[in-house]
């Protein structure tokens, strides 16, 4: 089944955050769960912690460090979708036996066999294709027609991928 879609910035940085590993939404409730505690636990036994508004202080820097490093990444991605007219093209992408196929309104089509797929992830936004290459390709999840639609494609880069780790 045909998917049609044309991406946005937000997508764009939400698939790039998701290729490397980010997810700022759990960081950032984890940071904020680790002050939490260290401020209860300094509260509760302040003469045992003497370190603790240290390990608050850095903690915090931390957590700020990071939420700089998401917006740096998430600026990146916008620059990219201004200056790349290809990212901003209405694109149709499909699926079948073989493969992923991904084909942008004004550009090449590109298929992309099973195998060559090095990781299937998704976050709240996007389903994202990671080639084994480093190149990623995106979904916007409001594309797709239904849920179940979304869950065969699912199905089929789970078991396309898994298939994959168990052969030599």
């Amino acid at each position: 089944m045909p998917i049609e879609y044309t991406l946005d910035a937000q997508d764009v940085a939400a698939a790039r955050l998701l290729a490397i590993g980010i997810r700022p939404r759990i960081e950032f409730s984890l940071f904020a769960a680790v002050l939490i505690g260290l401020v209860a636990l300094s509260v509760v036994a302040p003469a045992k912690l003497g370190s603790a508004p240290l390990i608050i202080g850095l903690t915090a820097c931390l957590g700020a460090f990071r939420l700089t490093q998401i917006n740096k990444v998430k600026q990146a991605a916008s620059a990219a979708f201004n200056r790349n007219q290809t990212l901003r093209q209405p694109t149709v992408a499909s699926w079948n036996d073989d493969g992923i196929i991904i084909q942008p309104a004004a550009a090449t089509m590109e298929r992309i066999p099973w195998g060559a797929l090095g990781a299937f992830k998704e976050n709240e936004r996007v389903v994202l294709f990671q080639q084994k290459s480093g190149a990623i390709h995106a979904i916007p999840k409001r594309a797709f027609p239904s849920k179940d639609v979304m869950a065969q494609l699912r199905r089929k880069a789970h078991i396309e991928t898994a298939r994959k780790r168990r052969s030599p």
